[in-house]
């Protein structure tokens, strides 16, 4: 029987994954996304690393197209997702009008 152990991907590992990618697209500062989708070649080339070579267009370039087509504010969606969070924990209903008037 082979008890070798088997290399199985595990939420850690894909988040450290996604963390470095994003900590290259994050050194690019507030310059606005390309429509092209072709990151600077020093870019393109570390995320292909970290990636395994060949998973950027299968995986990261979906996600960088959706955002560029339809871009969010992630601080404002991770304060909702926080909200949200907290009604579920009290057992009430998510509410949005009340929601605003908190943040307000």
């Amino acid at each position: 029987m082979n008890k070798e152990p088997r290399n199985l991907a595990t939420y850690k590992e894909f988040g450290k994954m996604l963390r470095a990618v994003a900590d290259i697209y994050s050194q690019m500062g507030d310059t606005p996304l390309e429509e092209e989708g072709w990151e600077r070649e020093e870019i393109s080339n570390a995320i292909y690393f970290i990636t395994n070579k060949h998973d950027f267009h299968d995986f990261i370039q979906p996600w960088k197209d959706a955002f560029l087509r339809n871009p969010i504010d992630v601080t404002e969606a991770k304060k909702w997702a926080a909200y949200v969070k907290s009604c579920r924990d009290k057992g009430i209903p998510c509410d949005y009008q009340e929601y605003e008037k908190q943040k307000g």
